[in-house]
């Protein structure tokens, strides 16, 4: 096997990874290795923006509170602290990097309210926020006095720990070779795993491969049980779910049920920008009341020249299958979206793991609690990323090389777990089979709603898909649809033990057998008369 050398090593061309890779390239050679294209991340889906306290009539504390308010209380409050008080000069840094926020009449940031925020301090780019700050990094890293290498379309098949240090990776390449990269420092940036459930607004690839490589590697995961279902999204079966951002409603639009009823305001004081583990739950509850597949959400009184500029990657993309938000309402139900917990990490992104650094989607850094709020993820990838760059700039600069030199006289001890796999390969459509059950599996039994009962037998249900993919020869099988598919039944089970293991119900978690939710009234409590 080849062995390669660098000084860093970034898994995902995310915001994270992007953003680490532009204040780390300055001194230090990268390589950003992605399992697509550079551009396919969960950031580019990204449609809603980015919050930061910028406007003088808001505050730190707002934004903190608001914060700690949508995580139920669990986030830990020195990451939301640096969260809310870094962003504005992230925001810049943004700006300098060149992406075009949305200007008002007089040529200020414009900004939007999203649920749970208690003021507008959400700034976007159109309805397409992800994906311009994800041109403008991949722009900026190809400054040609950085030394940045991007290997698209491999895939990490595992990190190379060795004495408790992270020295490099296993590299799937495109050509179907495996080969060795070491570094000094290792950022993960892996995104999300959507792709455990049926119904997600995540890409394909977010496999959540990130978060078992580090648990493979002995990295301490935390909160994986908090996983955030998206409230409003596209739903007309065969079309593909599709986001409908939270700005949507931020700007006013209103969620009615099968019966043309409005009904958030029976459920949260915040009607339709109440958090958005409150606003799932509600939906679901309506769903089953009226005995429908999905609720509407109502825009039409906003006006076509209004929701035409504001919205117009989400109308083109609604109207492709023959409805017109100017005219109806758009059919709507929660799908998942995002994990808010994962590889745990201190404020300045370092893991468990020496050497071994985490943000974005696959890093747990106590901002998001039991529930993200709104438009903090985007914030949350480039705060903390600047902040391991910083951090692990010195940790490069105080390494001794002498290390290096141990790994490398030492590499024989750094073996492949497929070197020794030699037997039947597991066919691509047993791959899908496979894939399409699990994510059934966890959709109906670890999904927004989820009892002692449900969750047992999704661990059942796991264990015998386990078997069927060994028995088929999948861990003898070197693609990347199998590995894929391993990682998603390693998770899936992480992810179905911690929710059994968790006793009271909070944020995205939600179990009817534990304690009674006080958020939400019988039906017989209903309030009349709500437009």
């Amino acid at each position: 096997m080849n062995n390669e050398y660098r000084d860093v090593i970034i898994i995902g061309s995310g915001a994270a990874g992007l953003m680490f890779a532009v204040h780390i390239a300055r001194n230090h050679s990268v390589d950003i290795i992605t399992k697509d294209a550079a551009f396919e991340s969960n950031t580019r889906y990204a449609q809603g923006g980015i919050a930061a306290v910028l406007d003088i009539r808001d505050s730190y504390e707002k934004h903190f509170q608001d914060t700690m308010k949508a995580g139920a209380g669990l986030c830990d409050p020195l990451a939301v602290q640096v969260l809310v008080q870094e962003a504005p000069a992230r925001i810049y840094d943004l700006i300098t990097a060149g992406v075009d926020f949305d200007k008002s009449g007089d040529h200020s940031l414009e900004f939007t309210r999203e649920g749970g925020h208690s003021d507008r301090r959400v700034l976007h780019v159109g309805d397409m926020t992800g994906q311009a700050i994800e041109s403008a990094l991949l722009k900026t890293i190809q400054d040609p006095h950085f030394d940045i290498r991007v290997l698209d379309h491999c895939t990490v098949t595992q990190l190379i720990v060795w004495n408790g240090t992270c020295f490099g990776v296993e590299v799937l390449d495109s050509t179907g070779k495996l080969r060795n990269i070491f570094a000094k420092t290792i950022f993960l940036a892996t995104g999300g795993a959507g792709q455990l459930y049926s119904d997600t607004t995540n890409p394909e690839i977010a496999t959540g491969d990130g978060y078992v490589m580090a648990f493979e590697a002995g990295a301490k995961l935390e909160n994986i049980e908090f996983i955030q279902f998206h409230p409003t999204v596209f739903y007309k079966p065969p079309a593909p779910r599709f986001l409908i951002s939270e700005s949507v409603r931020g700007e006013g639009g209103i969620l009615r049920n099968a019966q043309g009823e409005r009904f958030m305001p029976d459920y949260h004081e915040m009607a339709e920008l109440a958090p958005r583990d409150i606003v799932s739950r509600a939906i679901v509850a309506e769903m089953q009341k009226t005995d429908a597949n999905n609720v509407m959400l109502d825009i039409r009184h906003l006006g076509c020249k209004f929701i035409l500029k504001r919205f117009p990657t989400i109308v083109s993309t609604i109207q492709t299958f023959n409805i017109d938000p100017v005219t109806q309402a758009i059919p709507v139900a929660p799908a998942a979206h995002y994990f808010c917990g994962g590889v745990k990490t201190d404020i300045d992104g370092r893991t468990t793991i020496r050497g071994l650094y985490a943000g974005g989607e696959v890093a747990c850094t106590g901002v998001h609690g039991a529930n993200r709020l709104a438009s903090n993820s985007l914030l949350e990838s480039v705060v903390f990323a600047y902040r391991a760059a910083v951090n692990a700039d010195r940790f490069i600069r105080c390494y001794q090389d002498d290390e290096m030199k141990r790994v490398r006289k030492n590499i024989r001890h750094v073996t492949s777990k497929y070197s020794d796999n030699k037997g039947k390969i597991i066919s691509e459509k047993d791959i899908a089979t496979l894939r399409t059950q699990l994510q059934a599996n966890m959709w109906k039994n670890c999904g927004i709603i989820r009892s002692f009962k449900s969750l047992d037998e999704g661990l059942n249900i796991i264990s015998n898909l386990e078997k069927q993919f060994r028995d088929l020869g999948g861990n003898a099988t070197l693609t990347i649809k199998a590995v894929e598919l391993k990682n998603l039944l390693v998770l899936s089970k992480l992810v179905l033990n911690e929710a059994r293991a968790r006793k009271q119900n909070a944020g995205t978690h939600y179990n009817v057998d534990c304690d009674t939710p006080t958020l939400f009234r019988n039906y017989a409590d209903r309030k009349e008369g709500h437009s």
